[in-house]
């Protein structure tokens, strides 16, 4: 696979940044600690280190290249909310 951005990924990405933005507006000090919380279970480090290397290389079948860009927009996703739950907390004296 070529390292050019697809409108497809540029779409995905507009689409994660905009829910995290919907998700983020509704916390509460619940949701912010069960978002804190949250671990997503992926590929173990070998397997997403080699899915990486290949992704660099441009040699991703079609399935790893699904499988790499739906862990990596979860990941963002996560990493996302996290962070405005961190903030949630943090102004609600929470933390």
């Amino acid at each position: 696979m070529a390292t050019t951005a697809f409108p497809e990924r540029i779409q995905a990405q507009k689409l994660v940044s905009e829910m995290a933005e919907r998700l983020g507006s509704t916390l509460n000090e619940e949701s912010a600690k069960t978002i804190l919380a949250i671990q997503i279970s992926g590929p173990s480090p070998e397997r997403r280190r080699e899915l990486g290397e290949k992704a660099n290389e441009g040699s991703l079948t079609a399935e790893e290249f699904a499988d790499y860009e739906t862990y990596a927009q979860l990941r963002a996703l996560l990493a996302i909310l996290q962070s405005k739950a961190r903030l949630y907390l943090q102004q609600a004296g929470a933390a």
